[in-house]
Formats: structure tokens, sequence, C-alpha cells
């Protein structure tokens, strides 16, 4: 731990620290940490920025660049991890080109999931947002939420033929 008046450091600093000292010695359980950790984040920065729904090979690009950044590092380097996936994002990946087209068609599907939305109920949306926005499995939704598996099943099946529904009859009009 350093020390001085600046020295101050969190508990999770320090795990993040441990977890770049072992990927820097080749720890390859570290390394399936790491890629568990910021997977989730880095595919949905990317979906974002590259808009794309599958970025599975972007997103490998990524998390292979950032650890072998990490292992390249010095091992007395202070490394912060959510700054160089950043950069490493911002460096592999460049924005995609928009056609008017897709803008008016992207602008469209946002304004029928908006109201898709808010056709819901709190705890429909905080079930949609944490499946699609969050990317969170139905038993990890179950677990926090308390609710049944059948009642996130109906929740998103339900949204989804809404969304369909919704869409085809603004793609006929």
């Amino acid at each position: 731990m350093a020390s001085g008046p600046e020295a101050e450091s969190s508990p999770h600093d320090e795990g993040l620290s441990e977890l770049v000292r072992r990927i820097q010695i080749g720890d390859q359980t570290a390394i399936q940490a790491f890629h568990s950790m910021f997977l989730p984040g880095i595919e949905f920065l990317l979906r974002r920025k590259l808009e794309k729904s599958t970025v599975a090979a972007e997103t490998a690009r990524v998390l292979q660049a950032a650890v072998h950044e990490i292992e390249a590092a010095s091992p007395a380097q202070a490394i912060n991890l959510s700054h160089l996936v950043t950069r490493t994002i911002h460096r592999l990946c460049p924005p995609a080109k928009r056609g008017v087209e897709s803008c008016t068609a992207d602008a469209t599907k946002e304004s029928v999931a908006y109201s898709v939305l808010a056709d819901r109920t709190p705890l429909e949306q905080d079930i949609l947002r944490r499946y699609y926005v969050l990317g969170e499995s139905p038993g990890k939704i179950k677990t926090h939420l308390r609710v049944s598996l059948l009642t996130i099943e109906q929740t998103i099946a339900s949204a989804r033929a809404d969304f369909r529904g919704k869409m085809q009859r603004s793609e006929s009009a």
C-alpha cells in the first residue's frame, strides 16, 4: 500500500492492482477474471459506438490488446484499467459512418422502444433494462429483483411482441 497524503486507496483499487500484477506474471485465471469483469461494459460501449448488435470479434480484439498492454507495462507502473480499456476501444474501433437512412431507422426504433417501455410497470422496465442494457442473465435478474423466471420471460416476450408490432405498424404507415 502506498503512503502519503494522496495515497488513499480503496479495497477495490487494491484488488485491481493485484489483478494487474497477476496478469503481468501470466496468470491465466487473472486474465479470465479481467475478461469477465470488463466484457459486458466493452460490449455495451462497442454496440453503441459501432452501431452494431454483434460485436464479439471487436470485443475479443479489445480484450486481447488490453491484456498485451498490461503484460508489456513495467510492474512499477500504475495502470488504471478503465482508462486503458477506453483508450484501447478508441484506438482499435473507429465509430461507424452513418447514412441518413440509418439515422432515420435508428430514430424510429428508439422511439418505438421508448413507447414500449412507457407502457410497462416500473418492475417490468427494470427487468428490461437489466436484460437489454446491462446484459444480465435471467437468473441474475431473478436474484436481484426477487421475481420468478416466468415473470422475466413473460416480460421480455411481451415487450418483444409489442416492439415488433409497433415497428410493423410504423413501417406500413
